[in-house]
């Protein structure tokens, strides 16, 4: 799954609207080029061989066709941020929420964190491993080799019984059967969220300072 940091989120213009402008800004230079240009044919043209009205008619058609498009792109630009601004609205029903969401990084709060695990098939040898926000290994442990899903609860402490601060690590789980061939795995994250985001134009959880989408979630629970 991609989290993000929100910490590091920047506020992104948006691109749809962004480029909608532009090309109106050049629909209207170029149209102000065309119209002068026209006039000073009209101006200067034979009035015994006037110039034939068909091709600079078919280019206004043109430019009005463009504008009808550009008005379009600005009217669904609308729509998608009235979208947006309404799931925003509803997320935040979310806040106080603890939720399971597919993910290998995962918060550490208050001392205290709650992951799961999953083994697509039985094992004969498997390792969790939790990993700090510079990639160091902080703690490791035998993971369950049994098919299915399991939960585990980490007290932030490292391998040598020292307390980590909170913050945002990831878990690892590595499987093999007994011809030592890899075992799918994966992990899900519990968290409360604080707040809601938008980053990149997809609503995004806050859980500490990860950004988990929404569409990520699998359960929400009240504790």
């Amino acid at each position: 799954m991609a989290v993000t940091d929100i910490t590091s989120a920047e506020n992104l213009t948006n691109p749809v609207l962004s480029k909608t402008d532009s090309s109106r800004n050049k629909l209207a230079k170029d149209l102000d080029s065309f119209l002068t240009l026209l006039t000073s044919q009209l101006k200067n043209q034979d009035p015994l061989s006037p110039m034939d009205s068909t091709e600079f008619t078919n280019q206004l058609v043109s430019f009005a066709q463009v504008e009808q498009q550009i008005n379009a792109n600005e009217n669904l630009t609308s729509l998608i941020d009235l979208t947006q601004q309404s799931i925003t609205t509803n997320a935040t029903n979310y806040i106080g929420k603890t939720i399971e969401a597919l993910s290998k990084s995962f918060p550490l709060q208050q001392g205290s964190s709650k992951i799961a695990y999953g083994l697509a098939d039985d094992a004969a040898n498997a390792t969790l491993l939790i990993r700090n926000e510079a990639g160091d290994i902080v703690y490791s442990a035998v993971a369950d080799k049994s098919k299915g899903v399991h939960a585990f609860e980490w007290d932030g402490k490292d391998t040598y019984g020292v307390q980590q601060p909170d913050g945002i690590y990831s878990a690892e789980v590595t499987a093999l059967n007994g011809q030592n061939e890899p075992i799918d795995t994966w992990t899900t994250a519990f968290g409360k969220v604080t707040g809601v985001t938008n980053a990149n134009d997809q609503i995004m959880l806050v859980v500490d300072t990860l950004g988990i989408p929404l569409t990520e979630v699998l359960s929400v629970s009240s504790s």
